[in-house]
């Protein structure tokens, strides 16, 4: 009796870690895929970045982040 239950229990554990090794091999086919769509699109909707013209804004962030690092 012992046998059939480690048996089955090697059967539900490979069984499970093979259900989620798929999962991710698919998750991570989906993430390139996603990844190409985006590529693809950015040629008709480009992103544009705003000019930031306050330089005071641009040393007040460097300041930030010098201090947070410093922590």
């Amino acid at each position: 009796m012992n046998e059939s239950l480690i048996g089955q229990a090697v059967n539900i554990t490979l069984i499970g870690m093979s259900v989620v090794f798929v999962f991710l091999i698919i998750l991570v086919l989906l993430m390139k895929l996603l990844g190409i769509a985006v590529q693809s699109l950015e040629k008709y909707f480009p992103q544009t970045v705003p000019a930031v013209q306050d330089n005071a804004m641009i040393a007040v962030a460097i300041a930030a982040a010098k201090r947070f690092q410093g922590k």
